[in-house]
């Protein structure tokens, strides 16, 4: 994920992608939120950025900012949560 740039995916709208604060231009319309169970850090970060993406387009907003995960495991299993703000060009 770039640190603030736009997908590279041709096929799909491109969307604002950014870890830091909402873009200038753009304004936060929801807060998204997935979370991820299993054993496999590397395959539960990749699902979890794929959900927030997943949930942008079919949202209909131009991408997200804020994006924070955190992680949680009881000792048979890991969950990874990951928040972000859909955003939207004003």
């Amino acid at each position: 994920m770039p640190l603030f740039g736009k997908s590279n995916n041709d096929d799909k709208p491109k969307l604002v992608e950014t870890v830091g604060p909402v873009p200038e231009g753009y304004h936060v319309v929801q807060v998204l939120q997935v979370a991820e169970v299993g054993h496999d850090p590397i395959h539960m970060q990749t699902k979890v950025l794929k959900d927030i993406k997943r949930q942008c387009n079919s949202f209909g907003f131009d991408g997200f900012c804020n994006y924070k995960t955190t992680a949680s495991s009881d000792g048979t299993n890991d969950t990874l949560y990951a928040y972000a703000d859909g955003i939207k060009a004003n």
